[in-house]
């Protein structure tokens, strides 16, 4: 059995080189009554390719460790940014993963 491939967790993204910031999922929230719009975007303040030859694969959401919600991207017609709205408790701890073909993948968190 392999093993999982590593992730590449960012703290702060405040810290950031322009290479990590490039690969980094960022989260935004936006609370509004019983709901929270949860905002992801990949290439927050500098652009990530999307290209034939480097893109982003994929974004996932997770809540408290548990899958919510994946976007399977495709290079050349897609942008590595969505939102989605959620109902979750205060104190819920969200991580974004995405996948890059070139380097791997990273991650990033947000508490609701």
């Amino acid at each position: 059995m392999a093993d999982a491939p590593a992730v590449n967790v960012v703290k702060d993204f405040d810290s950031l080189g322009d290479f990590e910031k490039k690969h980094t999922p960022f989260i935004t929230l936006e609370p509004s009554g019983d709901r929270t719009l949860v905002n992801i975007e990949v290439g927050h303040l500098v652009p990530h390719p999307q290209g034939a030859d480097h893109f982003i694969g994929w974004i996932e959401l997770l809540a408290n460790g548990s899958p919510i919600v994946r976007f399977d991207l495709s290079p050349d017609v897609t942008f590595p940014r969505f939102c989605v709205p959620v109902v979750l408790p205060a104190g819920t701890v969200l991580r974004a993963i995405e996948s890059c073909n070139l380097h791997g993948l990273w991650a990033y968190e947000a508490t609701i």
